[in-house]
């Protein structure tokens, strides 16, 4: 049994210590915006330097983790613990920005590295590990962000609470060390799709922008859903607040539900059911009247949203020849960080035109394009399907 979990603490330890840094983060930015002397377009621009960093990260990692292998993880985390360390010392805008470039570069790299690390665990222990692992991060923010308010309320400095954080990021890079490697998985599988040529980026990317789709649903419930509550509800900060806490409550133990119970179902028809219970939840948390009916939809829809990326990101994981696993986990990885990065200025332009409840339900709406969206699995090899879901693939 030992032999078979070896590696997951690693797993779950960068997991939610890259959670712990973003769940008090939010909590920080003011502090920094002060101190810097930033006015808003000036934080604004700043702060943007993290996807920009973040996107080649994610290109990069997955070529290098298919080279070095279980080494890459702990690499990324080391990288993004001394971006935060950098943080730390920020006393001017132009080390402030080299300092989230460093941090985007960590993170990004985190994102495929761990996903890539995931999928090459489960093939070579014959575990489910993705959901399990997923369900960290969520759970760490819940508890990071009021955490980190906490500490500056009672006048810990924003560099004390950074030096700690990057101390527990590099605790679990050396938790991620895995000298067991990964072997096991590397064996040639006739049955994998090749990554050569331009015929097997195809479904990756319909893959990617089933996740895409995803990632725009959870970040506006992360982004809008405090600004719900409080413009249209007329809730107080404090109450605001709840609905992203809800919301990743309900993501963290949605996840691990579908990893108790979800082998249960086929992929598909798991990420059907999840597009469902996450479309009616967002609804609900768009058009109910009252704060609790809406902290109630927007749980509901972390639960049903919770297991959908995981599950899409374990597909492929196992339907891509072990050799080039990380480079095809990073092409999905990066095309679905693209909804992320376009959820908050769509939802946005759309609440100034048609008000904020209605964006919010045309976000809901988008479980209907996931729903039809389960079926791009039906594109990669599933040595591992119910057999209700056999489909010889097709990449035409």
């Amino acid at each position: 049994m030992r032999g078979r979990t070896g590696g997951v603490l690693g797993l779950l330890a960068v997991a939610a210590t890259w959670g712990v840094f973003w769940g008090g983060w939010a909590a920080l930015i003011p502090d920094l915006k002060d101190a810097l002397e930033l006015d808003t377009r000036g934080l604004g621009l700043s702060l943007f330097a993290v996807p920009v960093a973040a996107v080649p990260a994610m290109v990069f990692t997955g070529r290098l983790a298919d080279r070095f292998a279980q080494h890459t993880l702990p690499a990324a985390t080391v990288v993004f613990a001394a971006g935060i360390t950098l943080t730390a010392f920020t006393t001017s805008v132009p080390l402030f920005v080299v300092a989230l470039l460093l941090v985007g570069a960590g993170s990004g790299g985190i994102e495929v590295a761990l996903n890539a690390t995931t999928a090459a665990h489960e093939a070579r222990d014959g575990v489910r590990l993705f959901n399990k692992v997923h369900a960290a991060t969520p759970l760490a923010m819940v508890l990071a962000g009021p955490a980190a308010g906490l500490a500056r309320q009672l006048d810990v400095s924003r560099q004390v609470v950074l030096f700690v954080v990057a101390a527990l990021v590099l605790v679990s890079a050396a938790l991620a060390v895995d000298r067991r490697g990964w072997q096991g998985a590397d064996a040639p599988d006739e049955t994998a799709l090749p990554v050569t040529g331009s015929r097997w980026l195809r479904p990756l990317l319909w893959v990617g922008a089933v996740a895409a789709t995803v990632l725009l649903m959870e970040n506006a419930v992360e982004q809008w859903g405090a600004v719900h509550l409080q413009q249209d509800l007329g809730t107080g900060p404090l109450l605001g607040s709840a609905g992203p806490a809800a919301y990743m409550a309900g993501l963290s133990a949605g996840r691990m539900l579908a990893q108790w119970r979800g082998d249960r179902f086929a992929e598909a028809t798991l990420v059907r059911i999840g597009a469902v219970v996450g479309g009616c939840g967002l609804a609900v948390g768009a058009f109910a009247g009252l704060p609790v009916l809406t902290l109630a939809g927007f749980a509901l829809a972390g639960i049903g949203l919770a297991p959908m990326v995981p599950t899409l990101l374990a597909a492929v994981g196992r339907s891509v020849e072990p050799g080039r696993r990380s480079t095809a986990i990073s092409v999905v990885t990066t095309t679905a960080y693209a909804g992320f990065l376009a959820s908050p200025p769509l939802v946005g332009l759309l609440a100034a035109g048609i008000g904020l409840p209605p964006a919010l339900g045309v976000v809901a709406a988008l479980g209907l394009v996931v729903l039809l969206g389960a079926q791009v699995l039906r594109l990669l090899p599933q040595p591992d399907l119910h057999p209700a879901e056999v489909t010889p693939p097709t990449l035409s």
